[in-house]
């Protein structure tokens, strides 16, 4: 019953994410995490937060 719901946030925008990968790197380019939304699959790379 909840899916639909979850499913119906990500439509909006509001997507529930977890961390799939960390690349730690120094200099400019900094570090990056990808990100993956649990319920509909769409992946997305950020630059990581200290």
């Amino acid at each position: 019953m909840i899916k639909w719901l979850y499913l119906f946030f990500c439509k909006v925008g509001l997507h529930r994410f977890e961390k799939v990968d960390i690349n730690y790197s120094f200099g400019p380019g900094g570090s990056t995490e990808t990100i993956k939304c649990k319920d509909c699959g769409i992946k997305k790379i950020r630059r990581k937060k200290d």
